[in-house]
């Protein structure tokens, strides 16, 4: 979906990529710390949060998004 957070590791470093961007919007040496920093981004942005491992397969997906009432919508 346009604008969610996606970590991803490419040329040896982790990546937080906003989709619908071809740009990495950061960097980091540990996947930890993209992480923790992805799912920042995607709660600002109430947004979901997709996790691939280094193999390209999604690890873990959170979803951000509420509704007006602060409740979750469905994927």
């Amino acid at each position: 979906m346009e604008g969610d957070v996606e970590t991803v590791y490419e040329n040896g470093l982790w990546k937080n990529r906003v989709d619908g961007h071809q740009r990495a919007s950061n960097v980091a040496k540990t996947r930890e710390e993209a992480v923790r920093t992805g799912r920042h981004m995607a709660k600002a942005r109430h947004v979901v949060h997709c996790v691939r491992g280094e193999n390209g397969e999604v690890v873990s997906r959170d979803d951000y998004r509420a509704s007006p009432r602060g409740v979750p919508l469905p994927p």
